[in-house]
């Protein structure tokens, strides 16, 4: 192996030093010219920075040598009730970040301050400081300076006029240091930052200082510099803590016990306790002041509206206090040296100047309101992040999957033409078959909940859906070849663990009893070995479910590099209702009965055959496991009934409540029938009917199971059937499933079973979106939820019960 030889240094020296093309020229040409240079001393191809949204010619006075930008993720935050000095009514923040689950604790703070009655804000001072430094001759010159400054504020003010309108010289602060003294020239610097500004009006003051020294013998100064680290430029100093930097801004809030309970999940006692450990171990730790994560709220604001991102340093130190009074939580926040602008420097830039006018702090007159913004955002996010601490939620939202070696894991490139030959080749039945190119197309459709529930953790790790056209060539007989493409999806499975991970997080949001009994029932809440269990599903060979199977070309499985991936048609404009969810009047008459005894076949396929089906679906639910996980439904029911009265209200809790107190009775009941393999997920999320003879087409089966079949039937009435349904409709359809799977019970047997399977769904399914809708949006729910309760009152009507109003 040849040895590589770095130049010299003095080689190096003797080579003229590389120029940049087109500095200081604002143009897309000078961009261009700029990126193609970059591109050829990195060898880099940066084609994400081919193209810019942002106008060149706006960008002086912001950046030199122009040549791309970097897109930064925001995110919506609150609304946040405010009573301050300076902005009253709700405010919604933009926050740009990219870390995860900042946003959502933002919200959760900003949530329950509003609901307690919002936070009271106000703006102490602001000013803005810069400290230019004289060195003397000896210490007499020094201090005879020193006094004099002091007396010359009024002709210093002339100066700073001459060179801004804005800045107000309000103060000047002399403090000697041997022979040198360093003069804080205080400023109040209206709605911009003033960092520059004062930088421009302290020179012309110091040159006038500098002339007048000139004149008066022994006190001309021997050197002078325009800063020299006094004013905490960019830095934190204990000094503007006390004295002031930037705004000084305060914000509190009173939560009462419910509020704190219900929204933070904590208790205002934890909250405390913590804090006074928290106080203490800050001390120990050298911390100035005492704050818990302002500074992310801050910095991605900052980002957002174009401040100065390095002022973070010095405007992120707060300073935050919590104390109990009568069982109220009263956090207050103060934040010495916030430096912000409302104008000026990045604030003039398109995007985040909407931002600024997001928050209503667009343009002169608003930089005091600007400031009481940040520091009501701060607040929100530190009690939600000391709540999450206090009530076990910090630790569960950053759980990792444990893995005791190094994975090399499947890549977007290892989805190409070595991992699809053998596949198409196999499905094909074309041994010799070769793989010339693999195109991914772009695909707006929805990826299932499971897949977006794993996509919270790891994203290092390739999972997901993966549209492509893979173009092909086959020799024929003769040595006649045929080429041709195939349209097909790559699903790369995310492991069970992955999102059994991700799941206990949302579980932990809820807090309460919900985040106390999860964990410990989170193996068995449906996700156990899903990565497996699909692709079980895809090898079988029974022919009524290869039937309503898309096409599938083969699996690929590699435990080692935690590998399971299915390739599977592509399904296209030749199929009904795919995605139709959060459209079920979509659905005809015709096309729920054809959906109906399209799955009928797999159920009457399978029945019986409980041995071989738990070979490759266990872990399967028991009635012994529902009776002991009784608390963690009630849990979760209670849970929803509170966040979410507008789904579950009193009458739907209390039928509910029945349901799950009735657990071991009736799962005994659902045990002992006849059970059969069921996609467990029947919905218009998972199927679709193809266009030509509305046969049906079901995917997405990682969360097959053994039940009774009627639990399939369950599930896809109340995602297609309206919440007013009437009785005779429902049970037209059980007798027309009950028909088609062939089953020789009676209808009320049947009837009993469809019963039994609605309740099992209700508690199992619908209670665990009731926990994921309150961080995840689920826009069908609140139908689903109601035609449930529907279905439920007309079995109920059907077996005489009581109304459980």
């Amino acid at each position: 192996m040849s040895e590589i030889v770095e130049p010299s240094t003095d080689l190096l020296r003797k080579l003229p030093y590389p120029s940049l093309p087109g500095r200081g020229q604002y143009t897309e040409r000078a961009r261009r010219d700029l990126l193609a240079w970059l591109r050829k001393t990195t060898s880099a191809p940066l084609r994400s920075l081919e193209q810019s949204t942002i106008d060149p010619c706006s960008l002086p006075g912001n950046v030199e040598n122009f040549v791309g930008a970097v897109e930064i993720p925001v995110g919506l935050a609150g609304p946040l009730l405010f009573t301050g000095r300076n902005v009253e009514g709700m405010v919604t923040a933009p926050l740009a970040t990219t870390e995860g689950a900042l946003v959502a604790s933002v919200a959760r703070g900003a949530k329950a301050i509003t609901l307690a009655g919002g936070v009271t804000s106000q703006v102490i001072s602001q000013c803005m400081t810069r400290a230019p430094v004289f060195e003397f001759a000896g210490l007499s010159a020094a201090g005879e300076f020193a006094r004099w400054i002091v007396t010359r504020k009024d002709e210093l003010e002339r100066r700073v006029a001459e060179v801004s309108a804005h800045s107000r010289l309000t103060l000047i602060d002399p403090v000697q240091l041997g022979r040198a003294v360093h003069v804080r020239f205080v400023y109040e610097t209206a709605d911009a930052s003033g960092q520059n500004m004062t930088t421009a009006a302290t020179w012309r003051a110091c040159q006038w200082i500098n002339d007048q020294l000139a004149t008066m013998p022994g006190l001309a100064p021997v050197w002078f510099a325009i800063e020299a680290n006094l004013s905490g430029d960019k830095k934190f100093t204990h000094l503007n803590m006390i004295s002031g930097r930037g705004t000084r801004v305060v914000a509190e809030c009173v939560l009462d016990r419910t509020t704190v309970r219900r929204v933070l999940k904590s208790t205002p006692e934890a909250v405390d306790r913590l804090y006074r450990h928290c106080v203490l171990a800050g001390q120990q730790a050298g911390m100035a002041g005492h704050d818990i994560d302002a500074a992310n709220v801050i910095a991605a604001i900052f980002v957002a509206t174009g401040q100065d991102i390095a002022s973070v340093y010095e405007s992120g130190t707060g300073l935050f206090a919590v104390d109990v009074s009568e069982g109220e939580l009263r956090a207050t926040l103060v934040l010495p040296s916030l430096v912000t602008g409302v104008v000026g420097g990045g604030t003039r830039l398109a995007r985040q100047r909407d931002y600024l006018e997001v928050l209503g702090c667009g343009g002169e007159g608003h930089a005091a309101r600007f400031a009481e913004i940040i520091c009501g955002f701060a607040l929100a996010l530190n009690l939600s992040t000391m709540a999450a601490v206090a009530g076990g939620q910090f630790a569960d939202a950053h759980e990792r999957l444990g893995r005791g070696r190094r994975v090399n894991w499947l890549s977007r490139d290892d989805l190409g033409a070595p991992l699809l030959r053998p596949m198409l080749a196999r499905a094909l039945d074309a041994p010799g078959l070769e793989v010339t190119d693999v195109a991914w197309i772009e695909d707006a459709s929805g990826s299932s909940l499971i897949t977006e529930l794993a996509a919270r953790g790891d994203r290092r790790k390739t999972t997901g859906i993966f549209p492509a056209r893979v173009a092909w060539r086959r020799d024929g007989d003769g040595g006649n070849g045929d080429h041709g493409h195939t349209d097909l999806v790559l699903k790369v499975k995310p492991l069970d663990q992955e999102v059994i991970i991700e799941a206990a997080k949302l579980a932990s949001l809820c807090g309460g009893r919900v985040a106390d009994l999860y964990p410990h029932w989170r193996e068995w809440t449906g996700f156990k070995a899903l990565h497996t269990r699909e692709l079980s599903v895809y090898r079988t060979a029974e022919p009524a479910l290869r039937a309503v199977l898309p096409r599938t070309y083969g699996v690929h499985e590699d435990a080692g590099r935690e590998a399971y991936v299915i390739a599977m048609e592509r399904l296209g404009p030749d199929v009904l209702l795919k995605d139709s969810a959060d459209t079920p009047e979509r659905w005809r008459p015709e096309d729920l009965a054809a959906a109906i005894r399209g799955i009928a076949p797999v159920h009457a396929a399978f029945l019986g055959r409980d041995d071989e089906l738990r070979a490759w679906l266990d872990p399967v639910q028991s009635a012994e496991r529902m009776t002991a996980m009784r608390e963690l439904w009630a849990a979760l029911l209670e849970h929803g009934a509170s966040e979410h009265p507008e789904l579950l209200d009193a009458a739907a809790a209390a039928r509910l409540r029945r349901i799950v107190a009735e657990i071991p009775q009736w799962w005994r009941r659902l045990e002992s029938m006849p059970r059969t393999l069921v996609h467990n997920d029947f919905n218009p999320r998972n199927i679709a009917l193809r266009s030509a003879d509305l046969s049906l087409v079901a995917y997405d089966w990682e969360l097959a199971t053994l039940h009774v079949p009627q639990r399939d039937l369950a599930e896809l009435l109340a995602f297609v059937l309206p919440p007013d349904v009437g009785a005779a409709r429902v049970a037209a359809l059980l007798d027309l499933h009950r028909e088609a799977v062939g089953k020789a019970d009676g209808p009320e047997a049947w009837r009993e079973g469809y019963r039994l399977a609605l309740w099992d769904f209700a508690v199992t399914r619908l209670l665990l979106y009731v926990m994921v809708h309150g961080q995840r949006e689920l826009p069908f729910l609140s139908r689903v939820l109601a035609t449930t309760l529907r279905l439920i009152a007309i079995e109920d009507a059907v077996a005489g019960e009581p109304d459980a109003h």
